[in-house]
């Protein structure tokens, strides 16, 4: 669990300077005492937290999104996933094969994509694609990858 952890404990530096501590605690499901500790370099290991980030640096969000989401619930993984992002993440839909039918709109409830790929494991035509690029990588969740 320490590196589901160290995702949490980055996120929580980001998110720390935009929000009050309370809101952070509230965000990744912790108590603030927690989110000091994080904040102070406690807990995790420094160890775990680089293994994290290099792991941010190298892997898209979709390929993490099942093991983050049942390690920290599915709301916390995405506050993790839209303050660690570094990535761009564009939704395709190809129009010839939607039908329309919301499945995808349906199992994505979060403020915007944050390139977890639900919608195109969601979609029963394999009308939708999903695009992750930084400027280290550029990664394409297709249908064929569901």
């Amino acid at each position: 669990m320490s590196l589901a952890v160290a995702f949490k404990a980055l996120a929580a530096e980001r998110m720390a300077e935009e929000m009050p501590l309370v809101e952070v605690a509230l965000r990744l499901d912790v108590d603030v005492s927690t989110v000091s500790h994080y904040l102070r370099g406690d807990y995790p290991s420094e160890d775990a937290r680089d293994a994290a980030a290099e792991i941010l640096k190298e892997v898209p969000p979709f390929s993490l999104w099942a093991w983050l989401s049942r390690e920290l619930g599915e709301n916390v993984a995405v506050e993790v996933l839209k303050w660690l992002a570094d990535w761009e993440a564009e939704v395709l839909r190809d129009e010839e094969r939607c039908i329309l039918c919301g499945r995808c709109t349906d199992r994505c409830r979060f403020d915007g994509c944050v390139g977890c790929g639900e919608c195109v494991r969601a979609c029963p035509v394999n009308a939708r694609e999903l695009i992750v690029e930084s400027d280290r990588y550029r990664f394409r969740m297709s249908p064929s990858d569901r």
